[in-house]
């Protein structure tokens, strides 16, 4: 068990930064918004548990 607070007691601020940082890592994988993307969610997610420890947060 991490000793970090959860996400879910971040600032409004960095929930906000976070949703951009998502959009922007899906991107960079592939995410186009076509039914036809081949995304690596399981790469995004790890990506983002990782954004979220620099931040100073447990994800999920």
């Amino acid at each position: 068990m991490s000793d970090l607070p959860h996400f879910t007691q971040a600032s409004e601020q960095l929930i906000k930064q976070y949703t951009n940082t998502l959009s922007e890592t899906a991107r960079e994988l592939g995410c186009s918004g076509s039914t036809q993307d081949k995304v690596d969610w399981t790469e995004v997610n790890r990506r983002m548990v990782e954004w979220w420890k620099q931040q100073g947060y447990n994800f999920p």
